[in-house]
């Protein structure tokens, strides 16, 4: 398990792909994004995926058990989804957006922090 905090999901993703030295294949329109998330990110100009993403965590799960898993949190009403699979090492960590396989890299400084900076000095 791995926090997505600073570097959103994307960055967990790739964070936890390389600690624990496997691959992965994610499908991005899986990743669930709340609605008014999606509404401040697209007001401000970030990507809901690469930014801060506080109370998301993210989790491996044996195949078999994922269905259960998934139950469970939904039960208790903590929102949950599949989003891909591990994958052996030299697969490589692959991002799919629309049909299409992307190399899944760290995004970087979280631009979350650039726009609560600017939010800052025009408030301040």
């Amino acid at each position: 398990m791995h926090d997505a905090t600073e570097g959103g999901v994307l960055g967990a993703l790739a964070e936890l792909a390389s600690a624990s030295q496997v691959g992965l294949r994610i499908h991005l329109d899986a990743i669930p994004v709340r609605p008014e998330v999606r509404v401040v990110c697209d007001h401000v100009g970030i990507d809901p995926y690469s930014s801060i993403s506080e109370g998301t965590l993210i989790a491996t799960v044996r195949p078999e058990h994922a269905d259960p898993f998934l139950a469970a949190l939904t039960g208790a009403g903590i929102p949950a989804a599949t989003i891909g699979e591990v994958t052996d090492p030299w697969s490589g960590t692959v991002l799919i957006d629309r049909r299409q396989e992307l190399p899944l890299e760290h995004p970087g400084v979280d631009p979350f922090w650039a726009v609560f900076g600017q939010w800052a000095a025009e408030t301040g």
